[in-house]
């Protein structure tokens, strides 16, 4: 299929894109085996929704859904040779390609390098060499120095023949909480563990260089104006000019700022790797003390990466909290037992709705770990004895519980089902989508992913109790267990207090230094503010929300900055 651009205006392709919406919308409820009209699947991304109609504030969960599945096939079409981050609209979606557009953004690494620039002098006129070459600079102070190699740069493990090629998916992140899969094998190093990488597209990327601020330049005084702006104004300031190093008031991303969280494991024996997007991937491991890398092979079947999950997050010009979308791998979650023909017994059917397995799991953990939301005096916690039981993982999900969560003599914890299902209409879009991928690139794995939630508006709930509002919980909490595994995190709202280990819905008054000061909303403790209003919004947007708070603009990246080492998760 060709990039449509040139066939429809944008109007008319938003227009015909919000028809689609209303017309699965009427089908909800319905069994039907619908595929969406090819023109919604076009090469570049949407640039707004309901344009003539309010844009994503006066949206539904269907506009949403469908945004945000034409994100995920847009940032998967084939890149254009020579240029990261751009499609080649000349081809259709399921041409060969080397690269998908999104594999082709900067690494957090790229972008906020551990020491120098992430540019030469003379790419700065060229988009501050967006387009070069992959290269991942750590801080030497942390990583070491080497012959022959650059400071900060990390070399091959012992053992290891360096492949030639720097792989795009730089893995320096270990899942954030300790998720694995039993599907995976348990040896090589990493075995079970699932790795993380984060990217930025081109916007964020001039953004950030051409102020300096990936850590050359210091971003408190900007990041303290912002703040306060944000707070006091209870809303973002307006977008700023991509590349002007003097447009450094306020910290506000540019329109169509992407970043991106990716998900990947090793496959197993069981896994079917033309079911999976599988690429070469770098990930580390610490010899003698000091990190260095191995990359993957896309020819050994003993080391082949598949990705597994996927957060976008999209800020668009009706949109400047960004949308939010999270896919999932449909093998995700199985039992931890195998079928009579050897095969994993999925949990739940492709488009996301359970299996007549996944209907007979009642509890969502092994052992059934339950929490108590947060008060305001002690943040939330988990139920007493609720962790009494513990099993040998097989085949599905698990995670070690960190020190302080509340759960002791654990080792591992299962993860059955969702604590939170896929809304219905989300699964009635995602059998649609999965139906007219099928058809326009049945070479493609993509029909294999489905869109677990989307978050395309700020929504709001009382303090010290699970959402109850007009949206789904599966909306407002907008979580996978594959990123988001434990319970603290399936069911995120407001600030975490402890680490990723636990939230609470009010100030933390323990340790006032993490505070913005003042939260409009004290004690409770608001972390999204747009048009006037401020929500104590959940799941991804609530997470990042703090950073919006903080004067960030959502971004932890940017807040954070220089990437100073890959982190290093032990087996």
């Amino acid at each position: 299929m060709n990039n449509r651009s040139s066939a429809l205006t944008t109007a008319a392709t938003l227009a015909a894109i919000a028809g689609c919406a209303l017309a699965i919308g009427s089908m909800m409820g319905a069994d039907y085996e619908t595929a969406l009209p090819p023109e919604f699947f076009i090469s570049h991304l949407p640039v707004d929704f309901n344009t003539f109609g309010g844009g994503f504030p006066k949206g539904t969960i269907e506009d949403g859904a469908v945004y945000a599945w034409l994100t995920f096939v847009a940032i998967n079409w084939p890149a254009k040779h020579g240029k990261r981050g751009m499609q080649d609209g000349s081809v259709p979606l399921n041409a060969p390609a080397d690269a998908r557009v999104w594999e082709t953004y900067r690494a957090r690494v790229e972008v906020y390098p551990g020491t120098g620039r992430p540019f030469d002098d003379f790419q700065r006129a060229d988009d501050y060499g967006f387009d070069a070459p992959p290269r991942y600079i750590y801080n030497p102070a942390r990583v070491g120095t080497y012959p022959g190699l650059p400071p900060g740069e990390v070399p091959a493990c012992p053992g290891t023949t360096p492949s030639g090629s720097i792989p795009l998916h730089n893995l320096d992140e270990p899942d954030h909480n300790n998720v694995r899969s039993g599907l995976s094998p348990k040896e090589p190093f990493p075995g079970q563990q699932i790795l993380l990488e984060s990217k930025a597209n081109r916007q964020e990327y001039v953004y950030v260089a051409s102020r300096g601020w990936y850590g050359d330049q210091p971003i408190a005084p900007a990041k303290k104006r912002t703040g306060e702006y944000v707070r006091a104004n209870l809303n973002t300031p307006p977008p700023a000019k991509m590349d002007d190093p003097n447009d450094t008031e306020f910290v506000s991303f540019p329109v169509h700022t992407v970043e991106i969280k990716a998900a990947w494991r090793r496959l197993g024996p069981l896994d079917d790797p033309s079911q999976f997007l599988v690429s070469r991937v770098r990930y580390y491991k610490t010899v003698n003390d000091k990190p260095c890398y191995v990359d993957s092979s896309l020819t050994d079947p003993k080391d082949r990466w598949g990705l597994v999950a996927m957060h976008i997050t999209h800020k668009t010009p009706s949109a400047p909290y960004f949308t939010w979308a999270t896919f999932e791998h449909v093998s995700s979650l199985v039992t931890q037992d195998l079928g009579p023909d050897g095969k994993p017994i999925p949990v739940e059917n492709p488009e996301g709705s359970y299996s007549e397995a996944g209907n007979k799991i009642k509890a969502a953990y092994t052992p059934n770990l339950q929490i108590v939301p947060a008060t305001l005096e002690t943040p939330q916690r988990y139920v007493k004895d609720s962790a009494a039981l513990s099993n040998e993982p097989q085949y599905g999900l698990y995670f070690h519980p960190k020190a302080g969560v509340g759960v002791t003599d654990v080792k591992y914890v299962r993860i059955n089902r969702r604590i939170n299902e896929i809304p219905k209409i989300i699964v009635d879009i995602n059998r649609a989508a999965q139906t007219s991928l099928l058809k326009l690139a049945p070479n493609l794995p993509l029909r294999y992913y489905r869109l677990i939630s989307t978050q395309w508006v700020p929504l709001d709930k009382k303090p010290g109790v699970v959402y109850e509002g007009p949206q789904a919980r599966g909306v407002y909490y907008a979580s996978n267990v594959i990123i988001e595994g434990p319970p603290a995190n399936q069911m995120f709202s407001g600030q975490f207090v402890d680490g990723v280990t636990q939230m609470s819905d009010y100030v933390n008054r323990a340790v006032p230094a993490l505070n913005p000061k003042p939260n409009p909303g004290a004690p409770v403790f608001l972390n999204a503010f747009f048009n006037g209003k401020g929500y104590l919004a959940g799941g991804c947007m609530g997470c990042h929300g703090s950073r919006q708070a903080y004067g960030t603009d959502w971004s932890f990246l940017l807040d954070r900055q220089r990437v100073m080492e890959p982190e290093i998760n032990p087996e």
